[in-house]
């Protein structure tokens, strides 16, 4: 298929990332293996439970406003941001204030998941190996290094007698879209 051009390789990963061929992603991008990560996050959710209404990197304005790695109603509306970087405490206080702002638009009361009868705010869920001292007044922030980690924090035990370890590479891009192979 390579061959023929149906399909590119990046043979800059392992095991490989395989694109449409038509992907407007560079093979060599650096943010493949966030991709990556977004895809096995995704992947560790549904292992839990279903998602609906899920978006990859959805746009809630222009730049400088807030922009989730993952939004999905998992249990509850939920915004996903996967760290795999360290950051400092001032770096993740600036994006949950981003957050504090979009809160305060009331234009989150507008999007079309939400009940007519209750408004809600999503929670914010911080996929990271380092604990960040953030600060909010309006909006629920919790840490984990994984989904499942997150599940034990909150419930006690996991769902699932064995940790998932999601298949890398399971996307298809269109056109810089996203998508998990069925």
């Amino acid at each position: 298929m390579t061959r023929d051009n149906h399909i590119k390789c990046s043979t800059l990963h392992s095991p490989y990332v395989y694109f449409n061929a038509d992907c407007n992603i560079r093979p060599d991008s650096t943010k493949i293996p966030h991709f990556l990560e977004l895809v096995d996050t995704v992947i560790e959710m549904k292992a839990h439970r279903e998602t609906k209404n899920l978006m990859i990197e959805p746009k809630y304005g222009d730049k400088g406003t807030i922009e989730p790695d993952i939004f999905a109603i998992w249990y509850q509306p939920i915004f996903v941001e996967v760290q795999r970087n360290l950051y400092t405490k001032d770096t993740m206080q600036k994006k949950i204030d981003l957050y504090e702002e979009y809160f305060a638009t009331d234009d989150w009361k507008d999007e079309p998941w939400q009940k007519s009868d209750k408004k809600v705010f999503p929670s914010i869920l911080i996929i990271t190996s380092t604990r960040y001292a953030v600060k909010s007044t309006n909006l629920k922030i919790y840490q984990s290094p994984s989904i499942s980690d997150f599940i034990e924090s909150i419930s006690g035990e996991s769902k699932l007698q064995i940790k998932p370890h999601p298949v890398k590479n399971v996307i298809q891009t269109n056109g810089g879209s996203l998508k998990l192979k069925k």
